[in-house]
């Protein structure tokens, strides 16, 4: 496996995980382009004042349109992609000012962010709002019911199958309490991938 991947399995082991279920070309890019998601929730997250979060966002803005690496691997591997054509400074701006308006504004919440940054990872069409809801999932276990299978079966096409495993991992983890090292998990993954017994959506609670 790719650094990259290594990197996200470290930090998200269900992201990695159903990053596996990527086309094997575009999986070493989706990686990078989470690991940069998950640098900028943390910026915000960890971060003592909201001015040392801005800071944060920004230096990987300015790092990446100066191509000014300073050695650290995620940047290199960004600006690698940038260099062969498979990714543009714009893409990466796009991304983190998703994050910056939610720290400038104060209106928008960790599922606000995911949810337009996993529509724009899905591309065109119908998927974009199914996408969009899993990635507020991703961060919001609440919106997990929201889930449905009309929104699965969209995210069906090849370049977009990944998040719809993990739609059916998140509904899974909400409904069956499991470690990540559940041996059969793996098993599930695959039945899911397949159309047998899918995990099913929580009802919700009024």
């Amino acid at each position: 496996m790719t650094e990259g991947w290594r990197d996200l399995r470290n930090t998200d082991r269900d992201l990695a995980f159903c990053l596996l279920f990527a086309s094997a070309p575009r999986r070493d890019l989706l990686a990078d382009r989470l690991m940069l998601a998950h640098e900028a929730e943390s910026a915000i997250r960890v971060a003592s004042e909201p001015l040392l979060a801005a800071i944060r966002l920004q230096w990987w803005c300015d790092a990446l349109e100066t191509c000014r690496h300073e050695n650290v691997p995620l940047t290199m591997r960004l600006l690698s992609h940038i260099d062969s054509g498979r990714l543009t400074v714009k893409d990466i701006t796009t991304q983190l000012a998703l994050w910056q308006d939610r720290l400038q504004q104060e209106t928008d919440g960790a599922g606000g962010c995911w949810r337009n940054f996993f529509r724009n990872l899905a591309g065109p069409g119908e998927a974009k709002e199914a996408a969009g809801i899993i990635g507020a999932a991703l961060v919001e276990p609440s919106q997990v019911a929201a889930i449905q299978n009309r929104h699965l079966d969209s995210l069906s096409a090849e370049d977009a199958r990944w998040i719809g495993m993990l739609g059916l991992l998140l509904r899974y983890r909400c409904s069956v309490p499991a470690s990540d090292s559940e041996p059969m998990l793996v098993w599930r993954m695959l039945g899911w991938r397949y159309g047998f017994r899918r995990p099913q959506a929580q009802p919700t609670t009024g």
